[in-house]
Parts: structure tokens; sequence; C-alpha cells
């Protein structure tokens, strides 16, 4: 027997799109997903940026907005924002805009540099885009454009308290970003997921930018899960070089030798993971990390939420 199919709409109405021009850098989609549920007309959120919000948007709204998340919220309501580029522009251009967009100045004659060039060598040659040219150097105004004019001005149209402890979400490259935010003292963003951060890069920025920032401060407010696969440690010369395991330790090892008493520090090589297959998993493990309700991790702050939430609905009855 045959089985009848009726269309059902599907729900978007939580979801916008749009495309917005920085000047300097050029064009990005902007996602913004609203948390599921009813909001209090009041209520100012917090966001979570996601950087290459191309790929990785759809990811981490299932996570976060998804209809899982909808039966039993496990995350503080946030608003998502993906930060991406255009797909009309094509995959190599996104490939050289993103480098601009994350690194400071480097010249790109070491090793990394070399490999970063050889790929996207082999992009444009496939696009057939003689034209293009790949460089770094965008680290300032790209952060600029987030914290002055994006955030901002989605402020404008959607309940963000700009105030608020932000989160900044970042893979490979994105990953570089997000802990070069993590000290730049003029970012907007206290919660930082670092996956698989290109440590290798920019020779060796994160390290100065570390001890820059050490050099005239005493604490490091902030909430840190950074990770990678662990077939991305010793896997190959080009992963090698991009110091993916590295990153993670040195990064979590400073912040011990520092004695921040404000970083909150949680560091992870997820096995049977590599660089294409880790981003799902350390989403997830990630944003429940810096919010403080990762299970085996943050289990007394989970008993007294599930507490509070018990006692709300005894108080609705």
């Amino acid at each position: 027997m045959s089985l009848a199919f009726e269309p059902f709409a599907d729900d978007t109405s939580r979801i916008h799109r749009f495309l917005t021009t920085a000047e300097g850098l050029g064009r990005y989609t902007i996602e913004v997903s609203l948390p599921p549920g009813p909001l209090d007309p009041a209520a100012r959120l917090p966001v979570i940026v996601v950087t290459d919000g191309n790929l990785f948007f759809d990811v981490v709204q299932s996570v976060c907005h998804g209809r899982m998340a909808a039966a039993g919220p496990f995350l503080p309501p946030s608003i998502l924002v993906g930060v991406g580029y255009p797909p009309d522009e094509g995959f190599a251009s996104f490939y050289a805009r993103r480098n601009y967009d994350f690194h400071p100045a480097w010249d790109m004659t070491d090793p990394m540099g070399q490999i970063i060039q050889q790929i996207f060598g082999m992009l444009k040659a496939a696009e057939r885009r003689p034209e293009l040219t790949i460089s770094a150097g965008g680290y300032d105004r790209f952060m600029g454009f987030l914290r002055d004019e994006l955030l901002p001005s989605l402020a404008a149209r959607f309940p963000i308290d700009l105030t608020a402890r932000h989160t900044l979400v970042g893979d490979s490259s994105g990953g570089f970003f997000a802990l070069r935010a993590l000290y730049d003292p003029r970012s907007p963003f206290r919660r930082i997921v670092a996956i698989s951060p290109s440590f290798g890069a920019a020779d060796g920025a994160i390290m100065r930018a570390e001890a820059a920032y050490a050099a005239v401060h005493q604490d490091l407010d902030c909430d840190l899960f950074v990770c990678c696969g662990a077939n991305e440690v010793a896997q190959d010369r080009m992963n090698a070089l991009g110091h993916f395991g590295t990153g993670v330790t040195w990064i979590a090892e400073q912040c011990a030798i520092r004695e921040w008493p404000s970083a909150r520090v949680h560091f992870e090589i997820m096995n049977n993971e590599n660089h294409a297959s880790v981003g799902p998993r350390a989403v997830a493990a990630g944003l429940r990390s810096v919010h403080r309700c990762r299970p085996g991790v943050h289990d007394e702050e989970l008993r007294r939420a599930q507490a509070a939430m018990l006692e709300a609905l005894k108080r609705g009855a």
C-alpha cells in the first residue's frame, strides 16, 4: 500500500538571515537564532558568536536552539549569531578572507604559511580564480567590526545585552582568532570555545599576545574551553605544523602558571576525532563547559540549577 505524504512547514520564524558589508573587509552573511520558547519582553540576552558561520552556524544552532534543546534546554538563554562569508564568492575566496580576518600581521613565509598558500593555490586553481590573493593582518579590523559595528547594530533589532558575558566559538583558524581574543582587553567575549586552534600560525602571535597581556594584568576573567582531536596530533606534517595539540596544552599550562584568579579553563584531546570531524562534538562539550553546565565537570552547578527549576515548577503549579 502506497503511503500519502502531506508536506508541513517548518517554523523558521526564530532564524533571521542578512547580508552586510564591513568597510575594508567585504560582505558577510549574518545569521541570528533566537532561543526557543516564550521570551520575557523585558529580557536582554548575551550572544554566542560563531565564526565561519557559513560552515558552523547550523551545527551550533542545533546544539543551542534545535528541537532537542527546545524540549529540555541545557544552556542559559542566549542569542546565536553566525558570521560567515557569502557562498557566491566561492570557497577559495572564503579561505583567503578568513585567513586575513582571523590573523594579525604575518608574512606567511614560514612553513605553516607556505602550507596555507599551497592549499589556497589548489583551491583557486580548481575554481579558475587566478586573480585571488591571500594574506594576513585583519585581526584588529575584524574584531572591531564584531565589537563596534555588528553587535550594537544587532542590539538595535534583537534583545541583546551588550554588557553581558558573551561567547565566541571558533574552529581551526577561527580557533586561533578565539585564543587571540582571549588576550585582547577590548574583546567583548569572556566565554571562549577554541576548537583545534591553529597555534602554529602567525609565527608565535598567541604566545606574544599572552606575554603582553600578562605584563600589565593581574587577572584574566574567562571561561575557556580549548580542544582538538587526538588524530590531529602527530598524524602528518600538515597537522603537526598547525600545532593543534600544542596549542591546547600550552594554553592550559600557561593559565596554570599565571595562576589567574578568575580564569576557569578546561581542555581536552578528544579521542577518535580528526580536524574535520571534531567540530560537532567540541561545540556541544565546549558550550556546556563555558556555561558551567557540563555533566561530570559542573555537577554541583547542575544540581543547583535543577533544584531551582523544580522550585519554579512548584511555584507555577
